[in-house]
């Protein structure tokens, strides 16, 4: 049985994957009540940690300006942010978590570079004194992203960025993979044209398989929990020093 801020810091990490998840599936994969997952529930959605829909949640970007520390998604991002200087351009990967990465970048002035119209929307509403650049395209409706050959190149060219911030959903120690191949094809040309690239991964990225792989480049940093799978090793990891439930047994017929 784990406390409440196990389970909590594991439901949390759920939706930032998934985006939403079932209150049923949640209280079976964890071996605990539906009742008491109500309850976690109620909690986190005061906490202003997520939203709760008919039979289950969603999950919430933390608000500009606000107090987000304790949130474990902030953690992450936060020490994402440590390594971005003013004036520097980044490639955001297109998941909700590059936006909580910008609300850690505060006052710091970028140059944001995304071809994700979910985040450009969430951007153009944002209250931070970053340039935005829409690297366009026509809309790819299975993976949610702007693509087009020139848009692509573009990254090798005049929107070279300095950084490419990637949010995988699954990472070994040398490869970064992706549900949807175009999703890889943009990570990897990111990578290959910044000047230095940054995994901010929650850790069941690190227990997670997807079909679309490339290499990790070389000298990249990967962030993440201090749950770490056996094994997995890297010379640029960072650790954010939280309560996590790594010995939670998953169970691969988890309903979503």
């Amino acid at each position: 049985m784990y406390v409440a801020q196990e389970r909590r810091a594991y439901i949390l990490r759920i939706l930032q994957q998934r985006g939403s998840i079932r209150s049923s599936a949640l209280a079976r994969e964890l071996g605990v009540t539906d009742e008491t997952i109500r309850t976690d529930l109620v909690d986190m959605q005061a906490q202003g940690l997520l939203q709760r829909v008919h039979g289950g949640a969603r999950y919430i970007l933390p608000t500009p300006g606000s107090d987000s520390s304790p949130r474990p998604d902030c953690q992450l991002a936060a020490l994402a942010a440590q390594h971005i200087e003013p004036g520097m351009s980044i490639y955001l990967d297109s998941d909700p978590l590059a936006l909580v990465f910008v609300s850690q970048l505060g006052e710091k002035p970028c140059t944001l570079l995304t071809n994700s119209p979910e985040l450009l929307t969430t951007l153009c509403a944002t209250p931070l004194p970053h340039r935005i650049i829409c690297l366009g395209g026509e809309l790819d409706k299975d993976c949610g992203v702007l693509d087009s050959p020139a848009a692509l190149d573009s990254l090798s060219g005049g929107h070279r960025p300095d950084a490419a911030l990637l949010i995988p959903p699954a990472l070994r120690s040398d490869v970064a993979a992706y549900r949807h191949p175009l999703r890889t094809t943009w990570a990897r040309t990111a990578t290959e044209a910044a000047g230095k690239t940054i995994l901010m991964v929650p850790s069941l990225a690190l227990q997670a398989h997807a079909p679309h792989i490339f290499p990790l480049p070389g000298g990249c940093t990967i962030i993440t929990e201090n749950n770490l799978p056996p094994g997995f090793s890297h010379p640029n990891l960072e650790l954010i020093p939280y309560i996590s439930a790594e010995d939670l047994q998953q169970n691969s017929g988890f309903d979503y």
